[in-house]
């Protein structure tokens, strides 16, 4: 089973587009033994979060759903990947008052069923972007 690290994230308003907010972001998926010889590819998905002190928030399910595909290789690197999407600047608005605290889960499954606990997924947790969204 892969590993993900060292998720990052940026947010920046689009100023040719008002009203939106582009989050980019990057990963490393670091590969199991069995990965690169089985050539095995996972499915990624993002959702963004408020960061609140009681119950974090969801603020968007599902974003930028795409595959990372490991081959057969002798030296089976880690794949690292760079992302972006759109948002209304206002799905960032997580907070009545004061600051937002805004962060990225990645989520990445190769649908495989390595037991009775059903498909495998490995989650990474962004940098929380703080500012007034």
């Amino acid at each position: 089973m892969a590993t993900i690290e060292n998720v990052r994230l940026t947010i920046t308003a689009l100023t040719e587009k008002p009203g939106y907010s582009q989050i980019a972001y990057s990963y490393e998926l670091h590969p199991s033994e069995l990965d690169c010889t089985e050539r095995r590819e996972y499915s990624v998905s993002t959702d963004v979060w408020g960061e609140d002190l009681i119950d974090d928030d969801v603020l968007a399910w599902g974003r930028d759903g795409h595959r990372v595909k490991f081959e057969n290789s002798e030296q089976c690197e880690p794949i690292k990947v760079e992302r972006t999407f759109e948002v209304k600047t206002q799905v960032l608005n997580e907070d009545i008052f004061g600051e937002d605290e805004v962060y990225l889960m990645v989520e990445v499954s190769s649908g495989s069923n390595p037991g009775a606990g059903g498909p495998d997924a490995v989650f990474g947790r962004s940098n929380t972007v703080t500012g007034q969204f």
